[in-house]
Order: C-alpha cells, then structure tokens, then sequence
C-alpha cells in the first residue's frame, strides 16, 4: 500500500510540475459525462472589503483502488494585499465538519515578498476539544493520522494579481481523506460541511509543518459552507482539478444543497462500462460457474454435455468482463488487490479448461482419474472462491454500500453451503450405488473407474460421451450381456 501511494504521489507531482494546474478531463474514465456542470467542487470567496479572506478552492475526490478509500485533490488560491507588512502575514485555514471539533484542516500560508511558499500543513482536532490548539498530523505517517495523509504536490507559487496584490497557488493530495476518524469528508454527500478560518496578522515565520498558530480573529475571521462531493468524485484523475474562471461557485453554497437522487437509469448512463462488467461477472460467477457444478452432479443422461457447455458459457461472459475491465484499468493492471486477483482468476480460467478437456480425453482411453482429474477439481474450487471473493472486493470500489455488501456476502456464503450439499448428496449417491453395483457383481468395471472428474472427490459416471459408451459394450465379454 506504502510502495503505490508513493508511485501515485510521484505521478501526480509530475503532472504538477508539468503543469501548473491540470484539470481532470474525463472525470467518469471510461464513460462521458453528460451533465454540463464539471466533475469538481469549487467554493471562492471574496471578503476584503469586510477585512477577510479571498481565495478560491476546487477539489474532486478520487476513489483509490489500492486504498479501498478516497483521496481528496485540491488546489486553491488566496490572495495577500499589495501591503509588504499584510502581505507577509496571516494564514488561511479550511477544514472539514460543520464545527473545529472533529475537523480534518488544511492550513496555507508563505510570504510572496520573500517568495516563500505557499505551504500546506495538517492539522487535526479531536472531537469535543473545539477551539483548542489543533493537533499537528505526522507528514511521514498516516498511521499517526488515522490513515490520512496530506502532502504537497508541487512548489507553491506566487503570481502578480491587480493593483499589486499577490496570488498564491498550492496544490495537496489528501491521501485517504474518507479515512479521518473526526468529520471526514464523504465521496458520497451531497452536502459536505466545510468551515474556514483565517488569520490576517500572525507573522507566520518560518513557515514550518508544525508552525503554531494563534486563533483566527474578527467576525469576518471564519465561515462555512457546503459540496456536493459526490458530484466531484472521480475514479480517474490526472492531478488536483483547475479552478475555473468562468463560475465562483461550482457543486458548492452556503447553505444546505439538496439534491435529487438520480435514477437508475441515469446511474446507469454516467458509468455504463463499469455497470456493464459488474454485470456480466456477476453472471459468471454467481450463476452460470456454479450451474455447471450442479450440471456435472445431477445425475442425469446428458450431465456432462450440460456441464461443458455451461462452463463454456461462464467463460465467455468472463472474457468479457475482463475485457471491460481491462479497459477501464487504462494500462494500470495492477492497481488494485481486486485488479490482480481478477487477472489470476481470467488466467486460470484458461488452465481449468485444459486441464478439462485432458482429462476428459485420458478417462476414454483408461476408464479412470490421473493427476490431471484432481487438478481439474482443485483449480475448480479455486476459481469459484477466488471469482467470489473479486465480486465483493469490485463491488467495494463500485462504491456498494454496506447494506448492498451485506446481501452480496450473504448470497455468496447460502451459494457456498448450497452447493458444498449437493456435492456431498451426490458424492453419498455414487457411493451407494457403486456399493450396489459391486454387491450384485453387474459391471465389469472396478471401483476406480467409476469416477469421474468433478469439483470434489466424486462425481456423476452417467453417460460422459455416448459414442465411448457404446464401444465399452462390444468390447465386454458376451457372459455379461444380458
């Protein structure tokens, strides 16, 4: 996890130094975003005239696959007065929750006289503390931090804005925001609380990580308002998002958003790719994957031909979910637990077939089970454990809630005891009958080559290919006709 938020950190610092600002073009990946109204949050303010603060921030929430959690994605801007003494002063403090207790906060502050900074620090408070001193979280390790960690992306800037002010642009990763045991901000709200804070006087020298700080002042000195973070969440970004210059406020306000649920049909329209593969690997091996078990053990004439052909068919639609998956990973394979475990999975899919279709040529020559049948079984069961463990991991980073989760697990789990029956029923009933058979002396065949190849230690000897059969009957001694 360390070694891909490292490889994820340095990605997005080369975007930031290739680019001052990179927008995210494509904030649903695969899929086109219909709504005109862009994939970030922005909030600006502009409160010199009242002796407070301006500035502007824009933020998106990227869903990280080898985190399970969202990073937030941030790039704000805030201007200092033309005044070399104001201008070296002050900081900008914005945070998470509705109050200080509990907040996750994003300190900013430097000196464009000096051209120091800007700078980004992290601070946290805990809950019932309020206005106490927030805590300084580590910048090295987000175990200290409740699995958070922020970090800048990029050198801080300073630009010329009118009549003499300055401009400060930073740019922050807040790796595993969702993960704050406070207020953390949710990818999923419609109306994310936010508070910001700011300090016009405090000589903030020499700018460190840990800097302290004196309480913000003046009735202009704090605020709050709101985002509309599910409408900013992305899972694919390029680097913090640009703020815009044609709206001040995007997918944010003042007070409360309510928003109108989409419906599923719209859900559908914005992701359809990743709809499309939930889809069609749900069938595989929730569905057709553990037919064919049951087909293999029914007992019936055509068990085998029902078998192969279900198993073919799970193994189509298989292909294409990891087609589509593929697809989506945009060359990055590996992203994700889910990712790798999936590629396992589609690759031995390929070796569970071979291994079929030896076995299935070497019991028509010999009557019996070799290395290859047991082989056959195990990688059968491990496929299906493996394909059921990556539906519940891809349903996650969906972003499944938990009571969506829960049923999922449940289905899964009455799947697995249903199926683990129905191979003990059968596996007893071969048993028996090869107990009957040898008791009555009625087959010319011995016990071994009554098996046959399956998901488990037994399975269905009924008529594997007719044609084999029929040979099988010339060939025995005219005693045993009756």
């Amino acid at each position: 996890m360390v070694r891909m938020r490292q490889l994820w950190q340095a990605a997005l610092a080369i975007t930031a130094l290739s680019s001052p600002i990179t927008a995210s073009a494509d904030p649903h990946g695969d899929d086109e975003h219909h709504d005109e109204t862009p994939a970030i949050a922005q909030f600006c303010i502009d409160g010199w005239d009242a002796h407070g603060p301006r500035f502007c921030l824009a933020a998106n929430m990227y869903h990280n696959h080898s985190t399970s959690a969202h990073d937030m994605l941030v790039t704000v801007e805030v201007s200092r007065p033309a005044n070399e003494t104001l201008a070296s002063a002050g900081w900008l403090g914005i945070g998470s929750g509705s109050v200080m207790s509990g907040s996750l906060m994003f300190l900013f502050y430097g000196d464009p006289i000096t051209k120091q900074g800007p700078f980004v620090s992290a601070r946290g408070v805990k809950i019932g503390q309020s206005h106490s001193q927030p805590d300084v979280l580590s910048q090295v390790d987000p175990d200290q931090n409740n699995g958070v960690l922020v970090q800048q992306i990029g050198a801080g800037e300073w630009k010329a804005g009118d009549n003499g002010t300055h401009i400060g642009l930073v740019q922050f990763a807040c790796y595993g925001c969702t993960n704050w045991q406070g207020h953390a901000v949710d990818a999923e709200a419609t109306s994310q609380s936010m508070i910001w804070a700011y300090n016009e006087f405090e000589d903030m020298a020499p700018y460190a990580w840990d800097q302290p700080l004196r309480k913000h002042v003046g009735i202009n000195g704090w605020g709050h308002f709101y985002a509309n973070l599910q409408a900013a969440s992305t899972h694919h970004a390029t680097g913090p998002p640009a703020i815009s210059e044609e709206q001040e406020w995007i997918n944010t306000s003042t007070s409360h958003i309510s928003v109108q649920r989409p419906s599923f049909f719209q859900r559908l329209a914005s992701r359809p790719v990743a709809y499309l593969h939930g889809f069609v690997m749900l069938v595989a091996f929730l569905a057709l994957f553990p037919l064919g078990v049951v087909g293999i053990r029914s007992g019936l004439a055509k068990a085998f031909k029902y078998h192969w052909v279900i198993q073919a068919s799970a193994m189509s639609f298989a292909t294409v979910g990891a087609a589509l998956g593929i697809y989506m990973s945009r060359g990055n394979l590996l992203g994700s637990v889910h990712q790798k475990v999936g590629l396992a999975v589609f690759a031995l899919l390929f070796a569970q077939a071979v291994s079929g279709w030896w076995h299935h040529v070497q019991f028509v020559k010999i009557r019996r089970r070799t290395w290859v049948s047991y082989a056959h079984m195990s990688l059968g069961w491990g496929i299906l454990v493996g394909g059921w463990a990556n539906v519940v991991t891809g349903s996650m980073l969906f972003g499944l809630g938990r009571l969506g989760l829960s049923v999922l697990v449940f289905l899964i789990a009455t799947e697995f005891m249903a199926l683990g029956v129905i191979v003990y029923i059968a596996r007893r009933k071969a048993q028996q009958d090869q107990a009957k058979s040898k008791a009555m002396a009625t087959d010319w065949r011995d016990e071994d080559n009554e098996e046959y190849f399956a998901l488990d230690d037994a399975e269905s000897e009924e008529d594997e290919d007719a044609s084999s059969r029929k040979s099988d009957e010339k060939l025995r001694p005219s005693k045993y006709h009756k």
